[in-house]
């Protein structure tokens, strides 16, 4: 089955017009942006390839509080995203994929297991020091959604690069990315838009503090509640997608809202 997606020039992509609020961008400025997205070129990994489209479910793994009661159903092919790579491989599960779109320093400590079962689908603006990290290993590069200097590098510097604008969280660019290389049925894991007793991990996460919010029952963040939306929204607007959503979390609240 064919797989495909409308070429669209620089000047008629619109970042701004995107329903997410929440944009993934890192704290470097611009320029320091660019400067990581040209020494991932430099690299010469090769790109994400689109694939034809297929029947079977991907699990989309994250590092929310439920993966602590769920990842024994994780199931193959599984991606990962964040701090779940080695979560799952510390616990004997290899993903087929990880997915990666965080320029910031801190990313590199989520990544301490590479190995050779797992191709890494890492986005061009990701920290220099994942590609030493990563030496060795199979990794295909994209281009995240960071803003209009990052669509004007790609046309002048990278014409025919895929671009991806996900949404507010990783886990919503790694469906993204799944269906880039042909899955159209998610099975979600720690997914979740929350927190639980206090964490909005399932393990050590390295990233700054966030504001907390409270919306219903659950405390959350502002971009996690608005990636909760996201969620929704794809799936009215694509309602040939398919989902499951495992452990009890605001994301599947809202998804089922």
């Amino acid at each position: 089955m064919e797989n495909a997606i409308p070429v669209i020039p620089g000047n008629k992509i619109h970042l701004e017009a995107l329903p997410y609020k929440y944009p993934m961008r890192s704290s470097t400025t611009l320029d320091a942006e660019i400067r990581q997205i040209e020494a991932c070129m430099k690299q010469k990994f090769p790109r994400v390839e689109l694939r034809g489209l297929r029947e079977d479910w991907v699990s989309i793994v994250g590092f929310g509080p439920t993966l602590l009661e769920t990842w024994k159903e994780v199931t193959h092919p599984c991606m990962t995203v964040s701090g779940a790579h080695d979560f799952m491989i510390g616990r004997g599960f290899f993903p087929d994929f990880h997915a990666e779109c965080d320029g910031r320093d801190h990313k590199t400590k989520h990544l301490e297991k590479p190995n050779g079962s797992t191709i890494y689908l890492m986005a061009s603006i990701c920290n220099q020091k994942m590609w030493e990290q990563l030496k060795g290993h199979r990794v295909m590069y994209w281009h995240n959604a960071n803003g209009k200097h990052v669509v004007e590098w790609i046309e002048k510097n990278d014409p025919g690069g895929i671009l991806v604008a996900g949404g507010s969280v990783i886990g919503l660019t790694a469906i993204h990315l799944a269906g880039l290389i042909g899955f159209r049925k998610f099975k979600l894991f720690g997914i979740d838009g929350n927190f639980k007793e206090g964490k909005r991990h399932a393990g050590t996460h390295f990233g700054p503090p966030q504001k907390t919010i409270q919306r219903g029952k659950w405390q959350t963040t502002p971009q996690m509640s608005n990636a909760c939306d996201e969620l929704m929204w794809l799936h009215k607007g694509y309602p040939e997608l398919q989902f499951e959503i495992y452990g009890d979390s605001l994301q599947k609240e809202v998804f089922n809202s």
